[in-house]
């Protein structure tokens, strides 16, 4: 394990100077690093024994902003990494984005967000699932730095184009254990048709014309590579969600069976595309499937 030296004295001073900034430089692994104490100001009856700090780090010479989320109490957590949905400015974290976060911290998880590049927050240009993925792996890094993280038990879930890198994450890293999606996309062009103003505003402006850009697309289309996704996966879909069509699950539950994957998937009636309809449970079914796959050896 990679930590800084400086990182234990560090830590102690943040919980005692809230809202003050420190630089953590770790050997070659991340530099810099500047986290932040409560920098949402949440007051402590909402978040209960959880500690919330913004962090800003480097990835591919961008300054990315992201979040981290802990218990109060001492000890090393397993982690949980998650990524927005949403496009550019479209999507960014709000306070309101973390209630899972804060029940996944609440039930003993670090929890680790990215606005990942190209908004308000960060640097660079949002890609949907390109070079951004890079901003997500560097959340690696940083869980491997410091000494309350576990990185031995990551685990990754994501909604919307937060599904979708989810499902891309997985096939670059054997270093995530089970990941968690809601209503992932799992071929963009598959909603083109139902929503055509998403290809002209989003898809063509960011990645380009679907035709003359086909490999591109692939690389965005999960139900293209299935085969190279080796984490067990929780596939939740709702069945009213007009965003992400529920045949983009369908298809994927599909493809998992006939290549025996081990998956769990719930599509359920009168889901919207976020399953806020449903939000406890999805909220728990999440929960329960990280403490199946990152608790059992936890240490």
């Amino acid at each position: 394990m990679k930590t800084s030296s400086l990182f234990p004295f560090y830590f102690l001073l943040i919980l005692f100077y809230s809202c003050q900034t420190r630089e953590v430089n770790s050997k070659d692994t991340f530099s810099p690093l500047i986290i932040t104490q409560n920098s949402f100001a949440i007051p402590e009856s909402v978040f209960g024994d959880v500690e919330n700090y913004e962090m800003t780090y480097e990835s591919d010479g961008l300054t990315i902003t992201g979040y981290i989320f802990k218990p109060k109490a001492e000890g090393t957590y397993p982690v949980v990494l998650t990524s927005r949905g949403g496009n550019r400015d479209f999507g960014t974290y709000t306070i309101r984005s973390f209630d899972l976060v804060q029940e996944l911290a609440n039930e003993g998880y670090v929890v680790i967000a990215t606005q990942l590049r190209g908004n308000k927050f960060s640097d660079g240009v949002d890609e949907m699932g390109g070079k951004d993925l890079n901003d997500i792996l560097r959340l690696i890094d940083i869980a491997k730095s410091i000494d309350f993280m576990d990185h031995h038990n990551i685990g990754m879930y994501g909604i919307s184009r937060g599904g979708l890198n989810t499902y891309q994450i997985s096939r670059l890293t054997d270093e995530v254990k089970a990941i968690a999606v809601v209503g992932a996309p799992v071929d963009p062009r598959i909603d083109f048709e139902s929503r055509p103003k998403m290809y002209e505003r989003v898809y063509k402006q960011m990645i380009g014309d679907s035709i003359e850009n086909r490999a591109a697309y692939d690389y965005r289309s999960p139900i293209k590579w299935v085969s190279e996704i080796n984490e067990p996966v929780l596939l939740l879909h709702g069945l009213d969600d007009w965003r992400v069509l529920p045949i983009n699950a369908q298809l994927m539950e599909k493809e998992l069976t006939r290549l025996g994957k081990s998956f769990k998937a719930i599509i359920l009636e009168d889901g919207n595309h976020s399953l806020s309809s449903h939000t406890q449970l999805r909220n728990d079914t999440i929960i329960e499937w990280f403490d199946q796959y990152l608790k059992s050896d936890a240490r």
